[in-house]
């Protein structure tokens, strides 16, 4: 074959298997990591918001004495603290309803393992009979070392390994706010065959 020929027909040959096998596989891939990092994004916006509205909650208790002298801004105040605690509520039931879509882009089996278990412990406070006020503090101390570990910079090593430690009190701390008297229903025993 003259030299021309394979000049001609290698270029062509290759531009073809690029525009046909490689070309289609990268743009797929690229719709995958974007996916990802929009998730990821998502789950960094809802982590800040548990911990904004929270902070908002904990720093604006309504006194009694307030609730006795002006009712009327005590029902404004106390219809804002609703509008946070419903912000908490959709963060966590949002973050319960989509974890697959972030949780799984963590490559570290212990990442996901903290993602996983801040989303139902977080999910879980919100639909427990707490006092508003320990929700908004048990949310807080939930979501800042999970802020800590997933969202800083990388070189703040320290930061994050005490975040680690910080996690796991807050979710010892939950355990401990379960009452001693909690009655837990008794194990059902297997249907007993009748003669």
């Amino acid at each position: 074959m003259p030299t021309w020929i394979s000049a001609i027909l290698l270029p062509a040959v290759t531009t073809l298997f690029v525009g046909f096998v490689i070309t289609p596989r990268l743009e797929a891939r690229n719709k995958r990591i974007n996916l990802a990092h929009q998730a990821r994004d998502e789950f960094s916006r809802r982590v800040l918001t548990i911990l904004s509205a929270s902070a908002r909650l904990r720093e604006t208790p309504i006194p009694a004495a307030l609730a006795e002298q002006r009712p009327a801004l005590t029902e404004r105040l106390n219809a804002e603290r609703d509008r946070w605690v419903d912000q908490l509520d959709e963060a966590t039931r949002y973050m319960v309803d989509n974890m697959e879509t972030f949780a799984l882009g963590y490559a570290p089996e212990r990442a996901r393992d903290i993602v996983g278990r801040f989303v139902a412990h977080s999910r879980a406070v919100m639909l427990s009979e707490r006092a508003v006020e320990t929700k908004a503090e048990r949310l807080a101390a939930l979501a800042g070392p999970v802020q800590n570990l997933f969202f800083t910079r990388r070189w703040r090593v320290l930061t994050i390994g005490r975040s680690f430690e910080e996690f796991e009190r807050a979710v010892a701390v939950l355990d401990e706010d379960l009452s001693e008297n909690t009655i837990m229903p008794a194990p059902t025993s297997a249907p007993q065959p009748t003669a």
